[in-house]
């Protein structure tokens, strides 16, 4: 009998209809594990499931403070004792939790699966029992280490993610996609079929994946995410030495507001905040090898500024708290962010 451990934490997957509101732990709502299509997968597989949950809440709720009682949970669990591992997390929140996870446990044995629901499991139009058992057919069938989400597309698609190259949902779409549109692969019919495109790792390179860091991980610093958009401006930033760093995004050709014309809503105006406190600034997505617009080339040159190269911006994101657990220097950070590949998030 194979030893499964699925971890909770509550988001739509837990959720129940009360009315015209969704909530947590809704009276006579069935557990994933009630269903008999779910039951006769774990029988299948001679699976032994056991539940635990370091924390339970919707995912729009999630912390950084609840990361850490996930991170700690995970560093005291013993790895050996299971086959597999799932994580019932809330799609609103999932890529960034998806994203460290992937940075943090890839170098363990088993295979960590991400699942969610878009609906209550009772709604038909739920796709949470599809995942949940696309959990269990990657971990009896594929058996591979590393972090992965499974989840079915609004094309009905049940698509197998790199945990660290997956974005944001599409909120209008109701699907997720990976960094550059490349996912790992999918199943149908209980079987896992992998996209052989040269930009995915085969199974004998994640096999040999071993990165590991050297200190416990803890995600304690204060980081600020921006996003581009018309009229973005960028002085109403208050930016004080609580900061540790700042992640901003750029348009879809890799560029932001430079201009001079209008200060306020230019990126520049926030560089020299940063520069008297000395914050470092990242900015990305940005892809490697490709001219760059000339409003690029009037971002203003600092020892704060960093560009960063054929990752997403979520990875980013977490990269840089995961980065900051693990150096307060700037440049260090920045070698840690840029040139290292943990669990294939680079893709150029």
């Amino acid at each position: 009998m194979k030893e499964i451990l699925v971890i909770e934490t509550g988001g739509t997957f837990a959720t129940g209809a009360t009315g015209d509101i969704r909530r947590l732990n809704a009276p006579d709502e069935k557990k994933i594990y009630d269903y008999e299509i779910v039951k006769t997968r774990i029988k299948k597989y001679d699976f032994n499931i056991s539940v635990k949950s370091p924390f339970y809440t919707l995912s729009e709720n999630m912390t950084i403070e609840n990361l850490n009682i996930l991170l700690d949970f995970l560093y005291d669990l013993d790895f050996s004792k299971y086959d597999g591992i799932i994580i019932i997390h809330g799609t609103d929140t999932l890529a960034y939790t998806s994203n460290l996870l992937s940075m943090v446990f890839s170098d363990r044995d088993i295979p960590i699966v991400m699942v969610s629901s878009n609906h209550p499991l009772s709604n038909t139009m739920s796709n949470g029992i599809a995942n949940f058992i696309s959990a269990l057919d990657f971990i009896a069938k594929v058996g591979l280490n590393g972090v992965y989400v499974m989840y079915r597309n609004h094309n009905d698609i049940l698509q197998v993610h790199l945990g660290s190259r997956i974005k944001q949902m599409n909120q209008v779409i109701d699907s997720y996609e990976s960094f550059k549109n490349l996912n790992f692969g999918v199943i149908a019919d209980g079987d896992f079929y992998l996209n052989s495109n040269i930009g995915n790792p085969s199974f004998e390179e994640i096999k040999n994946n071993h990165y590991k860091h050297k200190n416990k991980i803890n995600m304690n610093s204060r980081v600020i995410l921006i996003y581009p958009y018309v009229g973005l401006r960028y002085d109403y930033y208050s930016i004080d030495d609580d900061i540790d760093a700042i992640v901003c995004g750029v348009y879809h050709s890799g560029t932001v507001n430079s201009q001079d014309i209008h200060i306020d809503q230019s990126i520049n105006t926030l560089i020299e905040k940063a520069e008297k406190l000395d914050i470092p600034i990242f900015i990305g997505e940005l892809t490697s090898g490709i001219e760059k617009y000339e409003s690029v080339e009037k971002i203003k040159e600092s020892n704060v500024v960093f560009p960063v190269y054929d990752i997403s911006l979520e990875n980013l994101y977490m990269k840089v708290h995961l980065g900051l657990s693990l150096t307060n220097e700037n440049e260090e950070l920045y070698r840690f962010v840029n040139e290292t590949n943990i669990f294939f998030e680079k893709l150029k």
